[in-house]
């Protein structure tokens, strides 16, 4: 029986491995400019909406107010709504922030909310063209307040802290649901005022929105 010839060709070698990819650079340049042209798009639309409000505003006013072009816009905004409400959400996260840098557990329910207000409104009214912001487009803010992402993360802290502060073995959800948004509702209500009275003290004004329903408030939960 005849072998057949061994193969001598030499096998190829095994390949290195392939040098890391650095498209990441590149896509991290590419990010870093998708950010400036939306940060700027963003001032842009602040601007607008400060002077003329939402529903006088145009994406083409927006567009002017920028070194972009028209196109660009809706690579990151499809409609002017949309970038309002990205500002919107830009200018809650900034309230969150404010009430987190003041608060303390010691605070009882009283000094819990007069310090949030307080600090809420301080830093939302020291905003460029803030005061103007608010009054033109008080509706709209109302309308979409509570169905915002952030604020939602607000309300359900503020539940947990008022669950935490009133004497009360059995508190009905939706009792408790309410309670929350007049909460939030009224500091929204004292910030419209303070942007139309700029002449207003911010503590007293925080101090007072607290004391209209504190007391009321903790009565009712006490209750059976």
């Amino acid at each position: 029986m005849k072998v057949p010839p061994r193969n001598r060709e030499t096998p190829d070698p095994p390949r290195p491995p392939a040098p890391p990819r650095t498209k990441y650079r590149v896509s991290e340049k590419r990010e870093t400019a998708r950010r400036m042209k939306q940060q700027e798009f963003e001032r842009a639309a602040w601007q607008v909406f400060s002077t003329v409000g939402l529903d006088t505003a145009t994406v083409r006013d927006i567009v002017k107010a920028t070194t972009l072009s028209p196109g660009s816009f809706y690579n990151y905004f499809k409609t002017k709504e949309v970038i309002f409400d990205t500002l919107l959400d830009l200018v809650i996260a900034r309230a969150k922030d404010a009430i987190l840098l003041c608060r303390s557990d010691e605070d009882d329910l009283e000094t819990m909310l007069v310090k949030a207000y307080a600090a809420s409104f301080r830093e939302l009214l020291s905003l460029h063209g803030a005061a103007r912001f608010f009054e033109l487009n008080q509706h709209h803010i109302r309308a979409r307040l509570l169905s915002s992402t952030i604020a939602k993360d607000m309300t359900d802290d503020l539940k947990a802290r008022l669950q935490a502060r009133i004497q009360s073995p059995v508190i009905a959800p939706d009792k408790l649901a309410l309670a929350v948004s007049i909460i939030f509702m009224a500091g929204l209500e004292s910030l419209l005022h303070l942007s139309k009275n700029p002449f207003s003290d911010i503590d007293e004004t925080a101090r007072f929105t607290t004391a209209i329903f504190t007391s009321g408030l903790l009565r009712s939960f006490a209750e059976p």
